[in-house]
């Protein structure tokens, strides 16, 4: 296991909600889904809820008796373990352990060469693999890019082929239809060495999302029942809009996302029992000014918050979350303020598998430099997670006797032995202004870009086995071949 990356240290989680206003929010989740109910637009799942005792009206309204939700909360596992692609356990998702990793499919990326934004290629979702790879602090992998190169109908397994052939850390991925998840499906299990391998060591989640607000599409539900069937991890995470697809009051838009999400457990768990499903969403207001929905908000920070109060203290499900990101299209000031505000209150939710490390405008641009900076936030904020250690030696009593009153510490076998737990950076720069001035006056942006420019031109990773990159590659010849596409 890699303890490296626990958030298990002596400070616990914040508590927004006591637990009697947890329940008022489950309840009026369950007042949603009985009395309001959600569009369910695929048969099977349909079949399946009335099945369980649901109640379908006007052709695809779906609304929900309570003993359905809350029996199919009993099969949903409170913990999920997640490998890497060599099988090696790299996650632990459950109670407060946090990890961090980046966000998927952003249509534009900052040059690292130029600093300008352009449109994101598939070398992007590489690039930023391998560098994610690179980071001590950063735990798993989304694409980043959304790849403008290659042809749309299967970029979603070239995608996920950069990825793995990239990184070995585990892969949180998207998939286009049930064709594409099918596809990336055999991909990972053809890496894992077959699909009990994969299913008993997974080293992919698939991310999906219903449609806000409370409508869940064919696309989505075709791909969570495939997910389902292969016994295999998913986030089915809302992503809504307060103020535009969900009630701009923060209370309304917790408990609208809380039914979209439970609406999609009740049916993974009836597809098959057991599910790992990971509970959480992500929902920021509309800014009226300016018509885009804010991923900086102190609102989506709350909404975050409660979303994993419900995980951690009502659902006992792991949850998703959110961190890293930024509205500023640049990476200055306001990117690092609120990159370093979202992992801080992160880290304090308990959220287990946090998302969007490195995102820019909003979610629609990729800075390479935003990730490295993460990467070195995360660090800073483990070891704020890991508290004061107040044992014997730690307390250090005998010491301060020995050198007692005048004396210096610098010389002192304690010291040698205790010297490097203190947290060191090698982004943030700590010199005084004469030796900064003689090192060329470093700014953490530049040094950042150094650490991503060399990481993506040096770093190596555990390549995969020629047979099996074959076998990926075919994959995608065949799925190329069906859409008739000639690369």
């Amino acid at each position: 296991m890699n303890t490296q990356s626990d958030n298990t240290g002596n400070l616990s989680p914040c508590r927004m909600f006591t637990d009697a206003q947890l329940e008022e929010i489950h309840l009026a989740i369950l007042e949603i889904l009985r009395h309001t109910g959600v569009r369910v637009y695929e048969d099977e799942s349909l079949t399946l809820l009335q099945d369980a005792g649901c109640v379908v009206e006007d052709e695809n309204l779906v609304k929900f008796p309570a003993f359905v939700v809350e029996d199919a909360l009993l099969y949903a596992p409170s913990r999920i373990v997640f490998c890497d692609r060599t099988g090696e356990v790299r996650m632990y998702l459950e109670g407060n352990r946090s990890y961090f990793g980046t966000g998927s499919d952003l249509p534009n990326t900052l040059d690292l060469d130029t600093g300008e934004r352009r449109p994101s290629l598939l070398s992007d979702v590489g690039d930023a693999a391998r560098l994610v790879d690179s980071l001590p602090n950063l735990d798993f992998v989304m694409s980043m890019a959304l790849p403008s190169d290659v042809p749309p109908e299967t970029s979603d397994r070239r995608s996920f082929l950069a990825m793995v052939e990239n990184t070995v850390k585990p892969i949180v991925f998207t998939a286009w239809d049930e064709v594409g998840m099918a596809d990336i499906i055999s991909m990972a299990q053809a890496v894992a060495g077959g699909a009990d391998k994969l299913r008993l060591n997974p080293f992919i989640l698939a991310y999906l999302e219903p449609t806000s607000p409370l409508q869940h599409s064919q696309t989505a539900l075709r791909k969570l029942l495939m997910i389902a069937d292969h016994g295999l991890p998913v986030v089915y995470a809302p992503g809504s809009v307060d103020g535009a697809t969900a009630p701009v009051t923060p209370a309304g838009s917790l408990a609208m996302s809380g039914a979209e999400a439970l609406s999609g457990l009740v049916i993974a768990q009836l597809r098959r029992k057991g599910t790992p499903f990971v509970w959480g969403s992500g929902a920021g207001p509309l800014d009226m000014r300016t018509a885009v929905c804010i991923y900086g908000a102190p609102e989506f920070m709350l909404h975050c918050m409660g979303m994993a109060e419900l995980g951690h203290y009502y659902y006992h499900l792991p949850i998703w979350g959110f961190s890293g990101c930024s509205d500023s299209k640049l990476p200055d000031i306001q990117a690092g303020i609120e990159s370093a505000l979202w992992i801080l209150w992160t880290a304090f939710s308990g959220a287990n598998l946090v998302h969007d490390i490195g995102y820019v405008e909003s979610g629609l641009t990729c800075s390479y430099e935003m990730i490295v900076a993460c990467d070195e936030i995360i660090g800073f904020v483990r070891r704020l997670m890991g508290g004061i250690d107040l044992s014997r030696e730690m307390m250090a009593l005998d010491v301060i006797h020995e050198i007692g009153p005048g004396g210096s510490y610098i010389e002192s076998m304690h010291t040698l032995n205790h010297f490097d737990k203190v947290w060191y950076p090698r982004l943030f720069d700590r010199r005084t202004h004469a030796p900064w001035v003689e090192a060329g006056k470093p700014t953490a942006i530049k040094t950042a870009k150094e650490i991503a420019r060399e990481a993506i031109a040096k770093h190596k990773t555990t390549p995969l086995p020629a047979a099996t990159l074959g076998t990926l590659k075919e994959i995608i010849a065949a799925a190329d071949a069906r859409a008739g596409i000639s690369m």
